[in-house]
């Protein structure tokens, strides 16, 4: 490889939903990392394999873990194409694995200038003729082939440009996905359910609340309930991986793509470290179940809707969590809770974004009535991408988060219940 390709050793990248990235950095700090840089989506941090491979057990937050392989600069299209022809792809992985390309455009370091490349189409064509190119004159010919919907291999391409030399040229980073499906892929959720929330986002949100575990927990609004069993999984202290992670070390299924990484089958301390790791986590579980067990306080879910409670129902017992909850029928606007203090929250439904439904309109000024008249000695957390209904409720707000929730600029917005 030519002094033109820096191979990258020990670094990572963990991506997030927009708003939860100081939680992920804090989930990082616990683990023996060397160095980190919070980003808007994400954090970038230097550490050894086995932090990362430990981060996809652990993370309530992150979507993704990937690893950084190799980092050059182009100017053109084309130069990616030769650049990229250097690379031993051989070593990265093997013919008959299949291979995917996804390619992010950023902006340079200075927040001024955006990639100007006008394709990702184009740069990601360019990086799979250079490691077609590539392969052929390594193995005889042979090429191994693109699968996009299941690939063996998935490959990031992030492209940003350079600050402080007027932006002509851009710095590419190409990147290894660890995971293969989401980290938010818990492995419980219903899928004939809809579900508003991705479980990593339910998870932030419960975290942004301050709840310990130690604390009643009322989901007035249940739906499918992944905000519910979220809280479960921080009430047991169970790790987000622990259905993926009991299931793996009965059948050895890959739940995770780095399984079958050179970087990693190729380094017998690594694999070796991996089974100490799955075993410290199936300890874990084990430990997270009898927490649940002996907890003194409660978790219960209501929705008045008989299809939410259908969903919930289903998805707890795909969780194996149906027997630490308590799912009832109930109205949020008249719910009088059974204990005296702990955390309410709602996600209510969002009606069109900036438009305000009569309906919906009533339906949030009401639950704030109720939050008064039965919910003192509360703290109550409301979640919602339409902005404007948080106003028909007519409570003092101690705190707002902004969030996102896919492409929809959302809100967390506390109150103090006297």
């Amino acid at each position: 490889m030519s002094k033109n390709i820096t191979k990258i050793k020990d670094q990572f990248f963990a991506s997030c939903p927009t708003g939860l990235e100081e939680l992920l950095a804090a989930e990082i700090k616990k683990l023996d990392y060397q160095k980190l840089k919070v980003v808007k989506g994400g954090v970038h941090f230097d550490a050894m394999a086995k932090v990362a491979m430990e981060l996809v057990l652990s993370s309530r937050i992150a979507s993704r873990i990937y690893k950084k392989m190799f980092v050059f600069t182009i100017n053109s299209e084309k130069n990616l194409h030769k650049k990229a022809l250097e690379i031993k792809w051989k070593s990265v992985f093997n013919l008959d694995q299949t291979f995917k390309i996804s390619v992010v455009q950023g902006m340079s370091e200075d927040g001024k200038h955006r990639s100007k490349f006008k394709s990702t189409l184009y740069l990601a064509q360019n990086l799979k003729d250079a490691i077609v190119d590539r392969y052929r004159k390594d193995a005889d010919g042979e090429r191994p082939s693109v699968s996009k919907d299941d690939p063996d291999i998935n490959l990031l391409l992030r492209v940003e440009p350079i600050t402080g030399d007027e932006y002509r040229n851009e710095e590419c980073t190409i990147l290894l996905d660890l995971c293969g499906a989401p980290l938010n892929h818990r492995g419980y959720r219903d899928t004939n359910f809809a579900a508003p929330l991705k479980e990593n986002l339910a998870a932030g949100i419960v975290m942004l609340t301050g709840y310990t575990g130690k604390e009643h927990f009322i989901d007035a609004m249940c739906g499918s309930g992944t905000l519910i069993i979220e809280s479960l999984l921080i009430k047991g202290d169970l790790p987000p991986s622990y259905l993926l992670i009991e299931d793996y070390l009965k059948t050895e299924k890959k739940h995770w793509k780095f399984l079958a990484h050179n970087w990693f089958v190729k380094d017998k301390y690594l694999t070796a470290e991996w089974k100490e790791i799955a075993e410290l986590y199936l300890t874990k579980v084990k430990a997270g179940y009898k927490n649940l067990e002996q907890a003194k306080v409660q978790t219960l879910a209501y929705d008045k809707e008989k299809y939410s409670r259908n969903a919930i129902g289903f998805n707890l017992k795909a969780a194996k969590l149906q027997d630490y909850v308590r799912v009832e029928a109930g109205d949020a606007t008249e719910l009088a809770p059974p204990v005296d203090s702990g955390i309410v929250v709602a996600n209510p439904p969002y009606g069109h974004r900036l438009e305000q439904d009569k309906d919906l309109s009533e339906l949030y000024h009401n639950f704030g009535e109720n939050l008064k008249k039965n919910f003192k000695g509360f703290k109550a957390y409301i979640f919602t991408g339409n902005m404007p209904l948080i106003k028909k409720i007519s409570l003092r707000t101690s705190r707002k988060d902004i969030l996102w929730n896919g492409n929809i600029e959302s809100r967390l917005v506390e109150y103090d219940l006297y």
